[in-house]
């Protein structure tokens, strides 16, 4: 049975987590003005590699990535899937520490750190328990129409101040590219390469159609757009990269007078903050496949808790948001491996058992 509903939904919801926090600056932090021409560079890389990772994994029918790789060569198999769990614990890790930094400075400032962190660790944790893959699809389609609709809310709203003029101009003087030399595009990218991974670990669990995942990545180009122009047209390009979460704070200056809320970045928070527990949880769920099937089999009674407490400790060893900014530079080298080696990676070995699976046929 067709899952195309939840794999889709399950996509989007992943990425919305990731877009209104840092994206917005990285971008605005990259470039001085035509600010959709590295907005939409973004979009053409995710584009371009989670084609080549479905064109590979549809040469398998029904197997997730561990086990293709598994069953071809174990060396090579552990070139792709040891930087992919690196990278996958460390996007957990950042993602739990920077959310926390996030709900303490909006709206939970008297509660200590370690307990949101804890609160955003427990929770994903019991979703992955609990729900594993086909509970977290199901979810997926629950937190889309309980959330969605109080995100394009918030997003329609946020256009209340804008200045068109800020727009332009839209093709910059000169220097068109020159964002392709500067770190914060590529510390941007994590928005588009968080969870693109996941596509990989569910052919053996659901059956999806690749055009599901194109409309969903349609779905989110406009996201990607507005969290970076709301500020923009709002402020000003220099006022907007001298903030800290510039798309936050412009939607903290909206008024509503008919709205019973004061502020009404409530509601994006509290959907971020389903979108983010969401995201950590199917995270959670890939981690847990890599090191069972390719590692040993241990039971999630016991290796759950133990990759969360490993988790939390990591998180308190991050003392504060300059800190955390850093391992999110840091990190660049490795996501663009992941990003670019596994979809070439599998896109090879696919094309390469079609071959020889075709010359089988011939000869027979």
């Amino acid at each position: 049975m067709s899952k195309n509903l939840e794999v889709s939904a399950t996509y989007v919801m992943t990425h919305l987590g990731l877009i209104f926090f840092l994206y917005p600056l990285d971008i605005i932090e990259s470039t001085n003005e035509s600010h959709w021409i590295p907005v939409i560079a973004g979009f053409l890389f995710h584009l371009l590699i989670i084609s080549m990772y479905l064109k590979g994994l549809s040469y398998f029918k029904g197997q997730n990535i561990v086990d293709i790789l598994l069953k071809k060569n174990k060396v090579l198999a552990w070139v792709v899937l040891f930087p992919a769990l690196l990278y996958l614990a460390w996007i957990i890790v950042l993602a739990v520490r920077a959310f926390a930094e996030v709900l303490s400075i909006v709206f939970l400032s008297n509660t200590p750190l370690w307990v949101l962190m804890l609160l955003l660790l427990i929770v994903p944790g019991f979703m992955t328990f609990h729900g594993k893959i086909g509970g977290l699809l199901r979810l997926s389609v629950l937190l889309s129409f309980l959330f969605i609709i109080p995100v394009v809310f918030v997003m329609v709203t946020s256009f209340q101040n804008i200045d068109w003029h800020y727009l332009f101009p839209l093709w910059p003087g000169h220097g068109a590219f020159t964002f392709l030399t500067l770190p914060p595009f590529y510390k941007s990218l994590f928005a588009y390469t968080g969870g693109f991974l996941l596509l990989g670990f569910l052919p053996s669990y659901a059956n999806f159609k690749p055009k599901a995942i194109f409309l969903g990545c349609l779905v989110l180009l406009p996201t990607y757009l507005i969290s970076v122009y709301i500020p923009v047209l709002t402020l000003g390009e220099e006022t907007a990269r001298r903030l800290q979460f510039p798309y936050l704070l412009v939607v903290d200056t909206i008024e509503i007078n008919w709205l019973m809320f004061d502020r009404i970045n409530i509601f994006l928070l509290l959907s971020l903050v389903a979108f983010t527990m969401f995201f950590i949880a199917v995270t959670l769920w890939q981690i847990l496949i890599i090191i069972r099937l390719g590692v040993i089999d241990i039971s999630p009674n016991f290796l759950i808790p133990i990759i969360l407490l490993c988790t939390f400790i990591a998180c308190l060893f991050i003392p504060d948001w300059k800190t955390a900014d850093l391992l999110f530079q840091w990190n660049i080298p490795l996501r663009m491996y992941v990003s670019i080696v596994t979809p070439i990676f599998v896109l090879t070995m696919g094309w390469l058992h079609a071959r020889k699976t075709k010359l089988g046929l011939n000869n027979s």
